[in-house]
């Protein structure tokens, strides 16, 4: 039973829409689910690696990889919720779809600025001109603030895959 709605049901994608499924089952410990969880985990950690490496020689690329580990993340949390979703860039819609007081809810929403940079650097613009690229400070920032979210939520991955508390 698929449908758009409102409740205490698990999140569908459908095509690019978030929409609602009722009775989503709970996969536990040990859920397969939980392998595609760690590899978002590694490619995040992967992403954010590359965007401090080149963020000086390279901002725009930079902030694309800022963007792919923010996106990653949030998606690694709702795949650990067992709340599936679509192929979207949209980090705030991705943080929309956790209940509205999940601890990692409002850090993965205040990420949704980094939304556009998954093209916005990437593309000329539409007049044909080149990118405007983002600032020093923002890049930073961005590094500083999406980097201590990282072990917490892959400690939180693990806790949840284990049914065991971090030591």
């Amino acid at each position: 039973d698929i449908r758009p709605g409102k409740g205490p049901e698990g999140l569908l994608c459908e095509g690019n829409r978030v929409g609602r499924a009722r009775n989503l089952p709970d996969p536990g410990p040990n859920r397969p689910m939980s392998g595609k969880a760690e590899s978002l985990m590694e490619l995040a950690r992967r992403d954010l690696a590359l965007a401090k490496l080149i963020r000086t020689s390279d901002p725009g690329n930079a902030v694309f990889h800022l963007q792919q580990a923010a996106e990653k993340l949030a998606k690694a949390v709702l795949t650990v919720e067992g709340i599936m979703f679509g192929a979207g860039h949209q980090i705030g819609a991705l943080a929309g779809a956790l209940p509205s007081d999940h601890v990692f809810r409002p850090d993965l929403a205040s990420f949704d600025r980094f939304s556009s940079y998954a093209t916005a650097t990437r593309y000329p613009l539409p007049g044909g001109g080149m990118p405007r690229l983002p600032t020093k400070e923002f890049l930073d920032l961005g590094i500083q603030e999406v980097a201590s979210l990282v072990d917490e939520i892959d400690d939180y991955r693990r806790e949840r895959a284990t049914g065991q508390k971090p030591k």
